[in-house]
């Protein structure tokens, strides 16, 4: 079934577009089907879209998959959205940082306001049991630092805690051009598969934050000035024992040295 068939193309309007919600609307048919084509999303799946906004993404999304439950704050939006969806699109009004998650097993996807994307990727964390992956657009910068390898200008704590707990894909980039309002940066598409090993680790993600905080001082100061309690021999010692170089940077450690540095340190 065509998603034109939803009549769900709205014309975006002045009234409509309202940058309190960081809202930026991708308009390129094209993009919104290459995104649904790289989510991997089947006729079998529920999907959680995260700000569904005009609908053009949800429409295509609702073209594929079994259920989309769609997330919106913006009540303007909510009203047109269930006037027009089809049946198995749900909207749920509210904001995505506090609202509970649907219960089972599901697909993420969205175009992520770019003003809180930082603090969703968290939220996305935190319930990543009942995540199978994420497909979502962001702010091109923000993607590279989640794909980020150490030793770069983009790494920093944010690339250590995605890459810790998620295999991350870059999928392709999106001109400013592909959406009304024109944003004034480059979008990309990722794809998120979360590593299945992994354990809660919150005082992971604190200690790589405060690591981080000084990236380019030397992990030795950084972590003296962390635990007081310890000497400058036996920080050294430490680091040692955890398989990273004395005189290393945290600029430079990838995410497997810092949480071997961590488990070496947890205790102080």
């Amino acid at each position: 079934m065509s998603a034109v068939q939803f009549g769900l193309r709205p014309r975006i309007t002045a009234f409509y577009l309202k940058k309190r919600f960081g809202q930026h609307f991708l308009t390129d048919r094209s993009i919104l089907r290459r995104i649904v084509r790289f989510s991997k999303i089947t006729p079998e799946d529920t999907v959680v879209e995260i700000g569904a906004g005009a609908g053009a993404l949800t429409s295509e999304l609702a073209a594929v998959a079994s259920r989309v439950i769609a997330i919106e704050i913006d009540k303007d939006w909510i009203r047109r959205l269930r006037a027009k969806m089809p049946a198995n699109v749900e909207i749920v009004e509210g904001d995505a940082l506090q609202l509970d998650f649907p219960a089972g097993r599901f697909r993420l996807a969205g175009n992520l306001p770019y003003n809180v994307a930082t603090p969703l990727f968290k939220r996305f964390i935190q319930n990543r049991d009942r995540i199978i992956d994420i497909t979502v657009m962001i702010q091109k910068e923000v993607a590279q630092r989640l794909i980020a390898k150490p030793g770069t200008a983009e790494y920093g704590p944010l690339s250590v805690l995605i890459q810790y707990y998620a295999n991350v894909e870059y999928g392709f980039t999106v001109p400013p051009g592909a959406f009304k309002p024109r944003p004034k940066v480059d979008s990309a598409v990722i794809r998120m598969d979360f590593k299945s090993h992994v354990a809660e680790a919150r005082e992971f993600t604190d200690f790589a934050q405060r690591v981080f905080s000084s990236r380019r001082k030397k992990l030795v100061n950084n972590l003296l000035q962390m635990l007081p309690a310890l000497g400058r021999e036996e920080v050294l010692r430490g680091i040692q024992q955890a398989g990273v170089a004395m005189d290393a940077r945290p600029e430079e450690l990838s995410g497997t040295d810092f949480l071997r540095v961590y488990n070496q340190f947890k205790k102080n």
